[in-house]
This record gives C-alpha cells, structure tokens and sequence, in this order.
C-alpha cells in the first residue's frame, strides 16, 4: 500500500513536467526532485538525471524551453510521447489504443477529462492512470507490458541526444519505473 501512495504522487510529478512548460516549471521540477527523494527506491541514477535536467532548466528562458519542447514531443517522430508508437504499427496500434481506452474506463479513470485531445497512450495520460490506479497487480502489468517497454525506446532514441535538455526528464522517468517494475517482482 505505502507503494502505492510514493508512486502516485511522484508519477503525477513526472506527468506535470511532461506537459507544455509554464511559468511554473522550475517549481514543478524542485517539487519533483523532493517526491525522488522520499522514493525509497529512486536509483541515484535517476536524481543524478532530475539534477541535470535542473541545472539546464537554470540556463534556458521560458521561451526556449516551450520551443525545445514542441520540437522535441510534438514535431519529431522519435521522441513523441505517444507510446504505442514505439511498439504498435497500423491497426495493432489502434486497437491498442481502443484497448487501452477501455481499461482506463474500466477503472474509472476520468480519460476524456484529463486526456485534452490527447491519444491514451500520451505518457502524461498513462502517468496520471498509473499515479489514480488502486490495483497494484494492473499497475505491475502496464508498467511492465508496455510502459517501461515503450519508454526505453524513447530513452535510446534520446542517447543519440543527449544535448537536448528532456533527454535527462526521459532518462530519469525511465530509470524511475524500470526500478520500480523490478522491486514489485
């Protein structure tokens, strides 16, 4: 249960700083440095990576770090933040998308709400189902099946960038919940 409750909180953290900057940006980042911080498993790999991201975040403008980010998430390919992207094709993928819809209804995850035209795969999205999801065992099987999967792509693909600030948010996220995937087993 305490599992539960550490992760929710860091998970909507990681969720908030995957959405367009704003203002409060290098808020969200100290207020997700201290949640890493309280995760008793959070690998010092992955706070070493929320650091760096800190540091770059210092010495970029607001203006910047929105323009990064478009680029980056919404106008190339290989960093988007639909995840079924990394691992799905076609009609595999669509139906994974329709499958996953389902399961977040199922759950009673508010997805139209907090989805703001965004597909169910979106990372942020998946985040805050994961952060909301009381069945531990579910949980395990997202992370594991699909998540973690799909998000190590999106890390290697940002191993051939690590200039671009986001690649130490992604490298931090997906040590984050690899760990978290391996202490549950």
């Amino acid at each position: 249960m305490e599992m539960m409750v550490r992760d929710k909180h860091l998970y909507m953290q990681f969720a908030g700083l995957l959405e367009y900057p704003r203002e409060d940006v290098k808020l969200r980042v100290e207020e997700c440095l201290k949640a890493m911080g309280e995760h008793p498993n959070c690998p010092p790999e992955a706070l070493e990576e929320m650091r760096r991201f800190q540091k770059d975040l210092e010495e970029m403008p607001l203006d910047d770090l929105q323009g990064v980010f478009s680029y980056t998430f919404e106008l190339t390919s290989e960093y988007t933040l639909d995840m079924g992207s990394y691992l799905y094709e076609g009609f595999k993928r669509s139906n994974h998308l329709a499958a996953i819809k389902a399961m977040y209804r199922e759950q009673g995850f508010p997805v139209d709400e907090v989805s703001k035209g965004e597909l169910p795969d979106h990372l942020p999205i998946v985040l805050q189902f994961l952060a909301a999801l009381k069945d531990e065992a579910l949980k395990r099987d997202v992370l594991e099946s699909f998540v973690v999967r799909a998000i190590e792509i999106l890390n290697k693909n940002f191993a051939r960038n690590r200039g671009n600030i986001y690649s130490h948010l992604i490298n931090a996220i997906y040590k984050v919940l690899d760990k978290d995937v391996k202490e549950v087993k």
